[in-house]
């Protein structure tokens, strides 16, 4: 046993110190050959190295710049209202959590939105249905918030029938 421990020590051995004479030979001829030379002048000195920490300070200062506002993608309200009425449970509880993302300033686009979720909470699916009430909750419009209460009364009562019955079977 211990001479195949040995054999496999031995073979890692070799198997690390040839990839690592590849990677240093390799490299070598790579940077050597194949690099322009302004690559290679100043790498690593530190006007380079300054060069590049005012390069991601300056990016930084133009991101905290633009607020999130001025940037704002197309509106996918309407798409994702619309995917609410898939016959595909997953477009339904991709649309309900990327509902809950959107927000809106708008009070019929939020109102659209809340009776789209509000229908969903009655979802075939659970995971529909689950995704609906977390993107109401995390609405928190008041309607919304009514509506989840209604939805967790009639879950509570459903529950104590369905009990009541698989115990009298």
């Amino acid at each position: 046993m211990l001479v195949l421990e040995m054999k496999i020590f031995i073979l890692t051995g070799v198997y690390f110190a040839g990839w690592f004479f590849f990677e240093t030979v390799f490299s070598f001829i790579r940077n050597r050959f194949f690099a322009s030379h302004e690559d290679t002048s100043d790498r690593g000195s530190p006007r380079s190295r300054a060069a590049l920490a005012q390069a991601a300070l300056a990016t930084a200062k133009a991101a905290s710049a633009i607020s999130a506002g001025d940037v704002t993608p197309l509106d996918q309200t309407t798409r994702y209202l619309k995917g609410l009425k898939s016959s595909d449970w997953r477009v339904r509880r991709i649309s309900c959590i990327q509902l809950s993302d959107t927000t809106s300033h708008d009070n019929t686009r939020e109102t659209a939105i809340v009776q789209g979720l509000i229908d969903a909470l009655c979802d075939s699916r659970e995971e529909v249905s689950l995704a609906a009430g977390e993107s109401l909750a995390k609405i928190g419009n008041p309607m919304a918030i009514a509506a989840l209460t209604n939805h967790v009364q009639t879950l509570e009562l459903n529950m104590d029938e369905s009990y009541e019955r698989s115990r009298a079977a």
